[in-house]
């Protein structure tokens, strides 16, 4: 009996490894895409230096801002959620 519960507690933070490592994985492929779209905003803006006014006057105004903490399992994956800058490459 006890074996049985060891293996369902092995399981269980077997699957909670699994969730968080997916949860980071997403998250940071997310930060990866918003740096590629302020990279393609900053370039827009260059092409169109001869406009009165650029087309992102603030090309990361509505990145960097998201936050999950109020959704119900945010504290369960807080760590995986972090703001530091990612580790996934972008395109060139």
């Amino acid at each position: 009996m006890h074996n049985e519960v060891m293996d369902d507690e092995g399981l269980s933070n077997l699957t909670h490894e699994m969730q968080s490592d997916l949860v980071r994985q997403v998250w940071q492929y997310t930060l990866a895409l918003e740096q590629y779209v302020v990279e393609l905003r900053k370039e827009v803006n260059r092409l169109s230096s001869n406009a009165s006014a650029p087309p992102y006057p603030d090309e990361e105004s509505d990145f960097r801002i998201r936050s999950f903490s109020d959704h119900p399992a945010y504290e369960v994956f807080a760590a995986e959620l972090s703001p530091e800058d990612t580790d996934w490459a972008l395109p060139d």
